[in-house]
């Protein structure tokens, strides 16, 4: 295998260029400019190399002066293979050679390809047909010298790494002072990898003792995509041309030692992540095809970018509550055990797709070029409803109530009232249908239990979001973090978010539902892994039997809140004829409902205004805090608020000459509250204990200043200044 090396400058490339010579000039007319060659550097990426080889000759080396001359050449930094002959192609040696690098290159066509060439040998013109012309750019981990790069070109090497067909390579592109024409009509393609070909192990290669020595101890043990095996049947096939089981004769063991020669003794089959085995029943033995041959399409093992380590895609766990779609591998012994039990060659991790993991339902699923999606789409997704007839909102209930009775009577026994319906079904249409997030949510409640909110989650609407995708649990497990199961979320139901025995529970959960419905990314917490940011598509659902099961904000604008007072047990609905057919009757109209719902012409105004019902009234209302009551009442100068007078009750001698007689430190707090909106510091303690009960003042004013009141001087005069709580 080629060895590579990674570089802290990996990112870079340097080389010569002369501004002097330009694309007009013959190949001969630039080879002339051996003066004035300057060194650049650019960044190793596909529009700063396009760029390099369409608008500038190039070098492969840095020149003493400037001088284009092989006894000035002082380092050469990367190898611009030349292929002007043979038969190979631009688009076979993309597809099939450079998959087989360990290592970064870059493609470009030269200005003679697909060119007719002419040429006076002996006195005739010899006419060259047509071909494929290109250079492969591959940077190396380190700068080789002149007689390091000529010991190298002597070695062979450079056809063992880089020929696809005899004689293709012209060699003398190691030249160290050669210069390379632009080409403004470059085709370019770019391999990007993180490493380059190593210096050391292309040096090595050229002590021809050692090589042949080392040739001598090593035995093969990996086959290629290129190798021709033997069938049983005397045929020859290609490695790549496998596509099932086959019996072979082992391409490994001496064949001269068997009883039988004529009969196959191994066979070659396709492992669960695509690659090729080979198992010799001679020698009881597991041959692996060379990883860097592994098929991208075929294979389920990628490189995981967020968490840095391998994974493997279209995971079943045994467990029930698990549901990933992807595993990641504990621990490098976890995956070879996984490659050994799989017939894998564990050295396949080096040369994993890397993927990024992202949830996103607006992309395409699965293992992309660029990033592992773990979303899916439902069969319902996936269909084409652009010749069906458009539902209109306003008919939406009617139509539910002729084509899917069932689910109609079931919803409305939810929800109570035709708008809720709609403004529901109106909510679940833009989610599906434009596979975004929506910035409100649902909470559903009701006196009865048993009214049909798991059955609508689990029997109506995960089928269309999708089984792994749209879980319903138990609102206590509201975490502090996201969490793997978060990350592919597209419809979450929580039952019961209220706990009578948890009031900082529930809180909590408050909170953090505020933030996940409207927060547009969260941060993933794995066990033993390193954090990292993902998108968050996660919309809600919230059922409970509690009348107020959380807490709600007068200025609310996330919940949508319905209670239906009239909802009855599913066993008393008109529909219903015993629970073994319950969910048999639903499935029954789970296409037609599909249907209407992703045919529906929703309004995206309605999606996130949320309904003022009186159910989500009565929460606010439950749900007052009355610190935030005090510091409104302070801000705004609310004097009738305060009870002032309760407060502070006038002396006895006062009220002994006028019965209606107020206390003058009432009095003083009321024009400041007027005319300040601020409540003195000397008169703070009192009217904290009246307000507050039993609390601690320290504690109460330290729960005010989290809502927003500050203590701070006030100047009241010129010559007076007063401490105040405003």
């Amino acid at each position: 295998m080629i060895t590579i090396t990674r570089k802290a400058q990996n990112d870079i490339l340097t080389y010569s260029t002369n501004p002097a010579v330009t694309p007009v000039m013959t190949k001969q007319e630039g080879a002339q400019k051996t003066k004035g060659w300057i060194v650049k550097t650019i960044n190793w990426n596909e529009a700063s190399l396009t760029s390099m080889v369409k608008n500038e000759p190039y070098c492969q080396s840095v020149f003493i002066n400037g001088e284009k001359l092989k006894s000035s050449v002082t380092e050469m930094h990367f190898f611009a293979v030349d292929f002007d002959k043979g038969e190979t192609t631009f688009e076979n040696y993309k597809n099939e050679k450079l998959s087989t690098f360990g290592f970064t290159a870059f493609m470009h066509t030269t200005v003679n390809h697909q060119k007719e060439l002419r040429e006076i040998v002996n006195g005739e013109e010899v006419v060259y047909p047509p071909r494929d012309k290109f250079r492969v750019i591959v940077p190396l981990s380190h700068p080789i010298t002149n007689s390091q790069a000529e010991a190298i070109k002597a070695s062979g090497i450079i056809e063992e790494i880089f020929s696809m067909n005899k004689d293709d390579i012209d060699m003398s592109f190691i030249d160290s002072n050669r210069y390379f024409k632009q080409n403004p009509d470059a085709i370019v393609y770019f391999y990007e990898k993180e490493e380059r070909l190593s210096s050391d192990f292309l040096i090595q290669s050229t002590k021809k003792e050692e090589k042949t020595e080392r040739t001598k101890r090593t035995k093969k043990t990996t086959f290629a995509n290129s190798d021709v095996l033997l069938k049983h049947d005397h045929t020859e096939i290609k490695v790549t041309n496998v596509k099932q089981k086959e019996r072979i004769f082992c391409p490994f063991c001496d064949h001269t030692k068997r009883t039988h020669l004529n009969d196959a003794n191994a066979f070659i089959d396709i492992n669960p992540v695509g690659t090729k085995y080979i198992f010799c029943s001679s020698e009881q033995k597991t041959y692996w095809q060379q990883a860097c041959n592994v098929d991208l399409e075929k294979c389920k093992l990628f490189w995981n970018a967020s968490l840095g380590c391998p994974s493997m895609v279209g995971y079943e766990s045994a467990s029930v509550e698990d549901n990933s779609v992807y595993y990641v591998f504990k621990n490098d012994g976890d995956f070879k055990n996984y490659c050994c039990q799989n017939n894998i060659n564990p050295s396949i991790k080096d040369y994993l797709p890397r993927r990024e993991i992202i949830f996103n339902p607006g992309l395409p699923s699965g293992l992309t070029d660029k990033f592992y999606n773990l979303f899916i789409e439902t069969k319902y997704m996936r269909k084409d409803y652009s010749t069906f007839t458009r539902v209109e909102l306003v008919e939406l209930v009617d139509l539910l109530k002729r084509r899917t009775p069932i689910i109609a009577e079931l919803l409305l026994n939810i929800f109570g009232e035709k708008e809720y319906v709609e403004r529901f079904l109106n909510w679940i249409t833009f989610l599906l249908k434009e596979r975004k997030k929506a910035d409100s949510a649902w909470l559903i409640t009701s006196e009865e239990e048993g009214i049909g909110k798991d059955l609508m989650f689990n029997r109506i609407l995960k089928p269309l979001f999708g089984e792994k995708q749209s879980q319903l649990v138990n609102g206590k497990r509201i975490a502090k973090n996201f969490n793997n199961q978060d990350m592919n979320c597209f419809l979450r139901g929580y039952n019961e978010v209220f706990s009578s025995d948890d009031k900082n529970g529930n809180t909590s959960r408050k909170e953090w539902l505020k933030d996940a419905i409207t927060s547009r990314k969260q941060t993933i917490e794995l066990k033993g892994k390193d954090t990292f940011e993902a998108d968050n598509f996660m919309n809600f659902i919230l059922f409970s039997n509690n009348e107020s099961p959380i807490l709600l904000d007068k200025r609310d604008r996330r919940f949508n809140v319905v209670r239906n007072i009239k909802a009855k047990k599913v066993s008393a609905l008109k529909f219903f004829r015993g629970q073994r057919f319950l969910e048999d009757d639903i499935a029954q109209e789970l296409d037609a409902f599909a249907e209407i719902v992703f045919t529906l012409n929703y309004d995206i105004d309605l999606v996130n205004m949320v309904i003022d019902s009186e159910a989500k009234k009565n929460i606010q209302a439950c749900s007052s805090n009355p610190y935030e009551d005090f510091v409104k009442a302070l801000t705004t100068g609310d004097v009738d608020y305060f009870l002032l007078d309760e407060v502070f009750k006038p002396d006895t001698a006062e009220t002994i000459f006028d019965k209606n007689a107020r206390s003058r430190d009432a009095i003083e707090i009321e024009q400041s509250l007027s005319n300040y909106k601020a409540i003195p510091s000397k008169y703070m303690n009192r009217i904290v204990k009246f307000h507050f009960g039993q609390e601690t003042y320290k504690k109460t004013i330290e729960k005010l200043k989290m809502k927003g009141i500050t203590n701070k001087p006030l100047r009241l005069s010129q010559s007076e200044v007063i401490k105040a709580y405003m």
